[in-house]
């Protein structure tokens, strides 16, 4: 059953999304008139995009009159990316995509809490396990052995675990900022 919910308030606009099977589509007209860009460019825009002409949908939505609309929405895994692709001066956009350069630099370059820590210790157990596998005799080497390539394997893990906790409080925190301020 499709649901129409609010999914956020920025700049005074309420951005609704729309439940269909699962995934959530994202009208962009809302966020267009909420960044103080042109609605109309935008959808040109899109339309002669590679990847997103082909991901947009028509859905019908409550418009800011509060009457069911059809809408151009994308499902909402593709609004950030787009949103990113935006060419405009319009400064609530401009800090968004500051937020994003940082997200972006922090995934990547593995600045983000104990990331590095992990790194590092990972780093270390294997080249522990290279030396111990040249002597290795099967009395406390082995075991030791062992153990290293248990703890390789769970920081391998407890990294993957944490990039998804950070990416998912980094973009929590962003909406929490955009709704605050704005």
């Amino acid at each position: 059953m499709d649901q129409i919910k609010k999914f956020l308030e920025f700049n005074g606009k309420a951005i609704l999304f729309l439940q269909v099977d699962g995934t959530y589509f994202v009208a962009i007209k809302p966020i267009c008139e909420a960044l103080g860009i042109n609605y109309n460019r935008q959808y040109q825009n899109l339309k002669k995009d590679q990847i997103l002409s082909q991901l947009f949908a028509v859905q019908q939505m409550v418009g800011a009159d509060n009457k069911m609309r059809d809408m151009i929405c994308f499902p909402e895994k593709f609004i950030y990316g787009w949103l990113f692709s935006i060419q405009s001066s319009s400064s609530e956009l401009l800090e968004y995509k500051l937020k994003c350069y940082e997200v972006l630099y922090d995934y990547f370059h593995g600045t983000i809490t104990q990331r590095q820590k992990l790194l590092k210790e990972k780093t270390k157990a294997e080249l522990e396990i290279d030396v111990l596998e040249e002597k290795l005799d099967y009395n406390e080497d082995y075991r030791r052995l062992k153990d290293l390539k248990a703890n390789i394997k769970d920081a391998g893990r407890a990294l993957r675990n944490m990039d998804k906790d950070i990416i998912n409080a980094q973009l929590d925190l962003w909406q929490q900022d955009f709704v605050t301020e704005n």
